[in-house]
């Protein structure tokens, strides 16, 4: 495998000063085994999303305003999906094989065939089109138990100083419920799907907002004393950690989601957009601008850096378990084009 140049200059820069915990364990948490270029996409990416049924990765071309699609074995770029405006949060409904994209540039949930990305439906949502900012939709997440996709909408592009989180029925594409929330700029949100509870980043109050499922409303909202732009978020549902990163700097933050109190903080990457938590091998992966942290968590409250990883500038990512993959996607650079970083995760 051939290093990209920014990859290889920052890499030689990072085994040059090794962590302690790189000097400790001799084998690094993850290796790099593919780069896959995208010779003429710029601008930012957002969110991953695995098509399980076919073993793709499909990437949401957010500036590009398309969707593109990769093989998850090799990291092969098979296909560019035009027909999104501004994609976002990206959902995969095996049941129904369909992709969900929340497009912020055309103020709606959009429904594609996964096999041959044909539009099915669509769902309107608060129109954002009075500002331009196309984020309106944008952060969701999809709870399969309850076959929901939560899509956050509204808020500063649509002009407004509240926010709402719209439940829809993936089943028969129906809105069933909104939720509202006092801030302009929701991020990443969460779901202990066990116990009825959504958690999202207000990042606009420097919050996290406390959502019951079962009264579709926020019942509390949480904060820290030095919390900054809170972006990403993940959830540890057997420990009762909610795990949110902010910005400048790059701080992740490990919740007690029984008294919403801070329970330990730690240094990583700055300016990330995606986190992913393994409970089986207890890892925060974050994934920033600045390059990768990967965490263990060591017990509920207490976290050690394992290393940081250059990533071209790649801040969103994708972790799929059962193959033991990471896959982080950056934008063109000076020196590089676009291109999938593809990883190996080690023991």
């Amino acid at each position: 495998m051939k290093l990209t140049p920014a990859l290889a200059l920052c890499a030689s820069v990072v085994l040059s000063f090794p962590t302690f915990a790189q000097a400790v364990h001799h084998t690094p948490p993850v290796t790099l085994v593919a780069w896959t270029p995208l010779p003429g996409i710029e601008g930012d990416f957002d969110f991953l999303v695995l098509d399980s049924k076919r073993n793709h990765v499909i990437i949401a071309a957010e500036e590009h305003h398309t969707l593109e699609v990769f093989d998850a074995a090799t990291g092969a770029h098979l296909q560019s999906v035009p027909g999104v405006k501004t994609p976002h949060t990206l959902a995969y409904v095996p049941e129904k094989d369909e992709i969900l994209v929340a497009d912020g540039g055309d103020s709606s949930t959009l429904f594609f065939s996964a096999a041959d990305f044909r539009q099915v439906d669509r769902v309107p949502l608060i129109d954002g089109s009075v500002t331009g900012k196309t984020d309106s939709p944008d952060v969701g997440y999809y709870d399969a138990p309850r076959h929901t996709f939560y899509i956050g909408n509204g808020g500063k592009s649509a002009n407004l100083s509240y926010s709402e989180i719209t439940a829809i029925d993936v089943e028969n594409h129906k809105i069933t419920g909104r939720i509202r929330v006092e801030g302009a700029n929701l991020e990443a949100i969460a779901v202990d799907e066990k116990a009825d509870w959504l958690y999202v980043n207000i990042r606009d109050q420097k919050k996290i907002g406390v959502v019951d499922l079962k009264a579709m409303k926020v019942v509390d909202t949480w904060t820290a004393p030095d919390l900054n732009l809170n972006t990403s978020m993940a959830i540890d549902t057997a420990n009762h950690r909610l795990f949110v990163v902010g910005r400048k700097p790059g701080i992740v933050y490990a919740f007690d989601t029984a008294t919403g109190k801070v329970v330990e903080q730690q240094p990583c990457m700055n300016i990330a957009d995606g986190i992913a938590w393994d409970p089986a091998s207890k890892r925060i992966y974050i994934f920033a601008s600045q390059g990768m942290s990967v965490l263990h968590q060591e017990s509920a409250d207490h976290y050690t850096l394992l290393t940081n990883l250059p990533t071209n500038g790649g801040k969103t990512g994708l972790f799929v378990p059962e193959t033991k993959q990471l896959f982080v996607v950056h934008p063109k650079t000076s020196i590089d084009d676009a291109g999938l970083l593809v990883y190996r995760v080690n023991p």
